[in-house]
């Protein structure tokens, strides 16, 4: 057996340095990845049901657009790792439509929905389409329109002493809905 004389006492090992906190802007970045932008609900009147069961609207009517308000709000994605922190908010700012037919148009907000008090053939007051034509010809004789929500986003963040901030490139959230585009007859008598 051998023994070996006892290890002169000093000091302990370092242990090893954290790593250094990341940036509110790299904070950012991973926030803006985490997003989820809420989708348009589409919704359009005349929502008129045709004997097979399917959706259309009318050839020459006012058709009113919007989505459900219940998407209109900021989405937010916050990610903090100690004293840094950022947060990114995107707020709707506008809408498209595209009719599946060859026009579009764009609204200020979510649309108004449509309800009889307006009248049986009102214009919507922000968000409304007028088809010129019917969806004959088209795949299954429908169009597919497209709403389409534009976003702002921005961001804040801390490094703990100071706030920083800033904004993304614009983004966007859509949704589809198909149906067909009908030509109503009329017969007038005297």
């Amino acid at each position: 057996m051998r023994c070996l004389p006892p290890l002169p006492a000093g000091p302990a090992p370092a242990a090893p340095a954290p790593p250094p906190l990341p940036t509110p802007a790299e904070l950012a970045a991973q926030a803006f990845e985490q997003l989820r932008l809420p989708l348009p609900v589409p919704r359009h009147s005349p929502d008129v049901r045709l004997p097979d069961g399917g959706d259309a609207t009318i050839v020459g009517e006012n058709t009113w657009v919007w989505s459900d308000r219940g998407v209109w709000k900021p989405a937010v994605q916050r990610v903090q790792v100690g004293p840094v922190w950022a947060e990114v908010t995107a707020a709707p700012v506008g809408m498209t439509f595209n009719s599946g037919t060859g026009g579009s148009m764009s609204c200020s907000g979510p649309g108004t929905p449509y309800d009889r008090s307006y009248g049986l053939h009102a214009a919507s007051p922000d968000c409304g389409f007028v088809y010129t034509r019917s969806s004959v010809g088209r795949p299954n004789d429908q169009a597919t329109a497209e709403w389409a929500i534009q976003w702002s986003v921005s961001w804040v963040g801390s490094d703990g002493t100071a706030e920083v901030g800033g904004d993304f490139p614009q983004m966007s959230s859509r949704a589809t809905a198909t149906f067909a585009v009908a030509e109503v007859q009329a017969l007038r008598a005297n």
